[in-house]
Formats: structure tokens, sequence, C-alpha cells
């Protein structure tokens, strides 16, 4: 009998220890990149098909993704109105995990969390912790994966300490809040927020504030003009066509990192995006 009962109890730990992976489906590929860094073996993952270069408020749900959710053990958003199409999705089924609920973030705070590293280190943290409560046999292996996670963000934070003093109450001019935390960690000045905000609601900016920032790239008062690709309108485009006109250099900050690349490397690269620029502009 008690052989009977080592036996079925080492069945049972053996089973445990191959639980099957949760599944994971994410509205951004960001956010699943560094749930998978975090939870590796422990997670099937599934990103909602969206091309890295479209614009989140112009996604329409579809009847797969809406199947995916339905699926999903957890469905991680970005929150705070940036995927709205992707929390209507939102089943009782999954758990949902609201980034912009777990920061603590205000109505009016920009959405682009994945643009700051303080706040990507709170998410790696949060997920590390309900990894480790759903699968706590597998701590030390979640711990280790969250002391790399960790190492290349000390790497990304050395990188803007050492970039801050050169960038540092440098203006730029903004098509697009896309960027607006990366840019707040290198200690840059937006000029022109309020332009910002109205292309990103798809409203007209107000014709003041847009010949304010052409005439501050006329005059050289910016260090650069940053832009997302995925967002044009009139004009956008018009003040990237004044931006080259007179030199100012154009920084191209897409919304999520090519498919394939690390959030790190991808941060990294923004970076020197913005180094070269203040660079080569010398304002």
């Amino acid at each position: 009998m008690f052989r009977f009962f080592l036996f079925l109890s080492l069945v049972l730990a053996g089973t445990s220890a191959q639980a099957a992976p949760l599944r994971v489906v994410c509205a951004e590929a960001v956010w699943c990149d560094i749930a998978r860094q975090l939870g590796g073996e422990s997670l099937s993952i599934a990103v909602l098909p969206v091309s890295p270069l479209a614009d989140p408020h112009d996604v329409m749900a579809t009847p797969a993704m809406a199947r995916q959710v339905a699926e999903a053990d957890w469905l991680v958003l970005n929150g705070g109105g940036y995927d709205l199409w992707a929390q209507r999705l939102a089943s009782g089924e999954s758990e949902m995990l609201d980034i912009a609920k777990m920061l603590g973030a205000p109505k009016d705070a920009n959405p682009h969390f994945f643009d700051d590293p303080e706040a990507v280190a709170r998410v790696a943290a949060w997920m590390t912790a309900r990894l480790t409560a759903r699968f706590p046999a597998r701590a030390a292996i979640f711990r280790r994966r969250a002391d790399s996670f960790a190492e290349t963000l000390a790497q990304c934070r050395a990188r803007i300490a050492a970039l801050k003093p050169t960038t540092q109450g440098k203006s730029v001019a903004v098509t697009e809040p896309v960027g607006g935390p990366f840019l707040l960690a290198l200690g840059m000045r937006v000029m022109d927020e309020r332009l910002a905000l109205a292309v990103m609601h798809r409203e007209e900016p107000p014709a003041r504030d847009v010949a304010a920032v052409e005439t501050a790239l006329a005059e050289h008062r910016v260090a650069m003009l940053v832009i997302n690709p995925a967002v044009t309108s009139p004009a956008t485009l018009r003040l990237e066509e004044v931006a080259r006109a007179h030199d100012v250099p154009v920084v191209a900050l897409a919304e999520m990192p090519p498919p394939g690349m690390h959030w790190q490397r991808w941060y990294q690269d923004r970076l020197e995006a913005v180094a070269h620029a203040v660079e080569t502009s010398g304002r």
C-alpha cells in the first residue's frame, strides 16, 4: 500500500511539473514578447493579428480574434484607451490583464507605456509574480528569467543616463504622442502636446498650433521632428515637409517593434536614432 501511494504521488508530481502551458493572447506584440521572455515554455503565446505598422486606433476586431480571446487563459491589454477594440473582445472565460490599471495610470496619461522603461520594469515584476503564483514549482526558473530581463533593462537605463547630458532640455516637435515617455526619460521637452493629442484622436489640430510648430521648425528652435509612420494627415505631412526643407532631422518612431525583435533591442535602437538626430542637428 505504501508503494502504491508513493507511486501515485510521483505520478501526480510529474503531471504537475508538466502542466499545460498558460494560453496568453495579447493585443500588442510588445507585451507578448516581454511575457515570452519571462515565462518561456510555461506560456503558449498568441498575438492578435495586427500589423506592426497599424495604428491601434484603427484596428477592426474580427470573429477570428474573438475566438482566440475566448480560448485564452490571459488576455493582456495595454489599456488606457489604447486598445478599446480588444477590450470589447474580452469574455468571461479569459482573465484580462490590463497594463494601465495595474500601473494606476490616470485617464489622461500617455498610453504608450511600453515607451517607459520604469513602467516596463513594473509590468515585468507583475507578470513574474502572477506566473509564480500559477506555477509555484517553477518559481526559480521565473526568477532567473526575471533577473535576465532586469539586466537588459539596466542596460537601457545606463544608455539613457549616458545620453542625457546631450538630450536634457532639448525641445522636440512631435506629430503624435508615440515616444512621449521615451522622450521624457531623456529629459527632452515636447513643444506641441495639444497638436499631437489632436492627431492621435483623429481631430484636426488647431491652426495656430500647426503654425507654431512650422515656425519652430523653420527657425531651428527644435532638435528634431518625431513622427509616427502609422499616423498621417495633411497637417503631419506638411510638418514633415517643412522639417526636411529646413534640414531638421525627422525621426520615425513606430508603435510596435518589428516582428522577431525583442523590446530591449527596439528600445535601444530608438535611443540611438534620437541620439543621432541630436548630434546631427547640433541644437
